[in-house]
């Protein structure tokens, strides 16, 4: 008779089931670590900030805003900071409206209880882009001196750099195909000098110099040297392109902007001379030269080159080319008027005309 006895507090605990009230409490962002702001307040250069500690229920989501503030960093918290428009991103870049002025970060959190804020300290006041200010800025880029024939030594020249003084410079020789593509690190060719070895016959060269100065450091790539020849073989002597046939090829080793620098959408001119890979250059060879992308630029038609190896083309640009800080490529070909466009001993070069 007792067998389906229950306990009558084992019933009552069976029976009890908890609230939806008795749940974890929720609780909106509360900030217990304010934003932290990185990097060097130096027009051109970019702030980053970090959504610094919060407590509250997760999930957290986060929102940006910049402060533009005054030279006393804008009062207790930012409180007299003004916001920048459209800045609702981790990250700033310093404009010259930013110059003399001090910049705080303001990370907004949210959930679904709430939202609260939070400003970065500010940052030290933000200062010109000079020759006397920043990291390094390459102005000209690094030249190489010397013959491209085995066992001759090439010089590296470091370019011009604007930014903080003193500056020191470091240097790594970089092997490329014979158009000046498809380039490698030289192990242990770190000197502001090279020896060309056998290795590197029938290919270019080009040092990338990296400037260094107290708040960092940039790095810039020479043009490609000449395609490298064999000690002893005689060059400079002008070819006529029915001279060449495989397994000689053509190579387009010497390219010349001018101006070297694009500031505006006025016409400018390239040069390009075409040799073998025996260094000498090739007279009558076809070169063809287009921007990419296409409709950047008008170019002229496919053009011979003449008793130097050289062609020079009238480039123009058109209304869609960016003046922004960059560069234009350019497709080049070199072709015997005989072979197919892209056979025989025809070649291929993409190049930069550098854009500021």
């Amino acid at each position: 008779m007792y067998r389906n006895w229950i306990p009558a507090a084992v019933a009552a605990a069976a029976l009890f089931v908890p609230a939806a009230g008795d749940s974890a409490p929720q609780t909106a962002p509360q900030n217990v670590g304010e934003p932290v702001v990185s990097g060097q307040t130096v027009q051109g250069e970019t702030l980053s900030t970090t959504n610094g500690r919060w407590t509250g229920s997760a999930p957290l989501t986060f929102r940006y805003r910049w402060l533009r503030c005054d030279t006393s960093g804008g009062g207790a918290n930012g409180v007299n900071c003004a916001t920048i428009p459209g800045e609702t991103r981790r990250t700033l870049v310093l404009r010259s409206a930013d110059v003399g002025h001090r910049i705080r970060s303001r990370v907004i959190a949210s959930n679904a209880d709430g939202t609260d804020s939070a400003n970065s300290n500010a940052t030290p006041g933000v200062v010109q882009a000079s020759s006397s200010a920043g990291r390094p800025v390459s102005s000209k880029p690094p030249t190489i001196s010397g013959t491209p024939q085995q066992n001759e030594t090439l010089t590296a020249n470091p370019g011009t750099w604007s930014g903080g003084k003193p500056q020191t410079y470091t240097y790594q020789w970089r092997r490329c195909d014979s158009s000046g593509g498809s380039c490698a690190d030289i192990s242990g060719a770190t000197a502001s000098t090279y020896v060309l070895k056998d290795v590197d016959i029938g290919r270019t060269l080009r040092v990338r110099v990296t400037a260094h100065n107290s708040l960092g450091a940039r790095a810039a790539t020479s043009t490609p040297t000449g395609v490298v020849t064999k000690a002893g073989v005689a060059s400079g002597n002008t070819i006529s392109i029915n001279e060449v046939s495989l397994p000689n090829r053509l190579v387009i080793d010497r390219v010349q902007f001018s101006p070297f620098i694009l500031h505006s959408r006025r016409p400018f001119t390239a040069r390009f001379r075409v040799s073998d890979l025996q260094n000498h250059p090739v007279q009558g060879a076809l070169v063809f030269v287009v921007g990419i992308p296409f409709g950047n630029t008008t170019t002229p038609p496919e053009q011979a080159t003449g008793a130097d190896g050289y062609v020079t083309f009238v480039i123009r640009p058109t209304s869609r080319l960016r003046l922004s800080r960059g560069s234009q490529p350019f497709f080049v070909r070199a072709r015997k008027p005989s072979d197919r466009l892209i056979a025989g001993v025809s070649t291929r070069r993409l190049v930069n005309l550098s854009i500021r």
